[in-house]
């Protein structure tokens, strides 16, 4: 049986409908260009956040004045240890107002005790405000402004604060060469 016109139109139809096969050179080079375009979106948009993002620097968190254990002494000579606070403390046996103590040594005639009141800065923190030198048994010295510094009663040379270093004792080490073992 030989076809008709119809049947022929609609197989010239079919054939006009097939899937055009292309150079295998074109699908490499879309392919590459697709990649491109993808890497230099991603670059850029890494680029964007670098430069959008808000660097808030990380504060490490600090230590109150309540944070740290400090010697106290009250007027009676009684010595305890407590928190920190920036107010006087009433001693625990004789209910006098105690103030914490650091010990400050004069080059010549060595260590003494200092009395510290601190109070609370702008920021919220407390800092050493005065100090008040102890000078015997029951004899107080005036409270001085900590900028001020306090001065030697004997010699008249300028306190320094002391270091307490655990190694100061051991033979052949020092606090400023801990770098041996």
């Amino acid at each position: 049986m030989t076809p008709t016109s119809s049947e022929r139109r609609r197989s010239r139809e079919g054939r006009r409908r097939t899937v055009r096969i292309v150079a295998q050179q074109s699908v490499y080079r879309t392919a590459t260009i697709s990649l491109l375009v993808a890497s230099l979106a991603a670059i850029l948009l890494f680029a964007a956040w670098r430069v959008w993002r808000q660097d808030r620097p990380t504060v490490a968190p600090q230590r109150t004045l309540r944070d740290v254990q400090l010697r106290w002494k009250c007027e009676g000579g009684h010595y305890f240890y407590e928190s920190g606070q920036s107010e006087p403390r009433a001693c625990p046996r004789c209910g006098r107002p105690a103030y914490p103590v650091e010990t400050f040594e004069c080059d010549k005639h060595g260590p003494f005790e200092v009395a510290v009141r601190f109070t609370k800065g702008p920021d919220g923190r407390a800092h050493v405000s005065e100090l008040r030198l102890e000078s015997g048994v029951g004899g107080k010295g005036e409270w001085v402004f900590a900028e001020d510094g306090l001065r030697c009663p004997r010699c008249g040379a300028i306190l320094h604060r002391q270091e307490l270093d655990p190694l100061r004792n051991f033979p052949g080490r020092s606090g400023k060469d801990r770098s041996t073992p």
